[in-house]
């Protein structure tokens, strides 16, 4: 796909709690591209919700890069 059509861009995103006990995100990448649809699935408390608030500007990451 054409890189002018993406829309979302994370690279190597963490999210750690409790002086790095609980790793709510531990490398996430992906690419939304225009015009994709995207489920994000996993059981209770595999960062799901973390992720959609840091995309969402709620939160912030520990380490990565998002745009």
């Amino acid at each position: 796909m054409l890189t002018d059509n993406k829309l979302i861009e994370v690279k190597n995103l963490k999210k750690y709690y409790n002086d790095g006990a609980v790793k709510a995100l531990d490398g996430v990448s992906l690419d939304i591209f225009k015009g994709d649809v995207v489920v994000v699935i996993g059981p209770s408390g595999s960062g799901k919700s973390t992720l959609m608030n840091i995309i969402g500007c709620l939160d912030i990451p520990t380490y990565g890069e998002y745009t």
